[in-house]
């Protein structure tokens, strides 16, 4: 192995001069589930499918522990009305219970009402709501202008930006037939 491909983590291994070609390529991985070193480039895709199952419903299962540890952390914190703990070496921060939220249409319409009847100022209800404007690509639209060409086409590959993130494959039991 070459000193710039040294091992991603303990489970994974990338393909010699992997690295030096701009490739992220790991040959082998480590199923945590059975213990077994899978080679997958010599793997069977079903195997890979059964992987990426068994690794997602741990996944669950790691979620749903994750929670009720979470919650036993905070009945302890709250019984002693103190939020933040360290303990072995560790810090924990809660959140207290004292959690609200607000009707935001409601509270816009009392704040314009206490202003009318002069009760608050406008920058006091300013300062107690905040107006965001949220604006989303739609790919379809873009597409149809896209394809008028010409300025617009321009105008709009313009914007274009390259998305780095990991691609998902999604994968689901089949039922066996009876």
């Amino acid at each position: 192995m070459a000193s710039n491909d040294q091992p991603i983590d303990d489970n994974v291994r990338p393909i010699a001069g992997a690295r030096s070609a701009g490739l992220a390529v790991a040959p082998t991985v480590l199923d945590r589930t059975t213990g077994e070193v899978i080679d997958l480039a010599a793997t069977g895709t079903d195997t890979l499918a059964a992987f990426l199952t068994n690794t997602r419903e741990l996944e669950a299962e790691l979620r749903q522990a994750k929670a009720l540890v979470a919650r036993e952390v905070h009945r302890r914190m709250d019984a002693e009305a103190k939020w933040t703990a360290r303990v072995g070496g560790y810090e924990l921060r809660g959140e207290s219970p004292d959690r609200t939220d607000y009707d935001t249409e409601g509270l816009d319409k009392a704040l314009r009402r206490l202003v009318r009847r002069e009760l608050i100022t406008r920058e006091a209800a300013k300062s107690a709501l905040e107006r965001v404007v949220t604006l989303k690509p739609r790919k379809q639209g873009i597409k149809a202008l896209a394809k008028l060409g010409g300025e617009v086409e321009a105008a709009v590959v313009e914007c274009e930006r390259p998305v780095d993130r990991e691609r998902r494959v999604s994968v689901s039991r089949l039922r066996e037939a009876a």
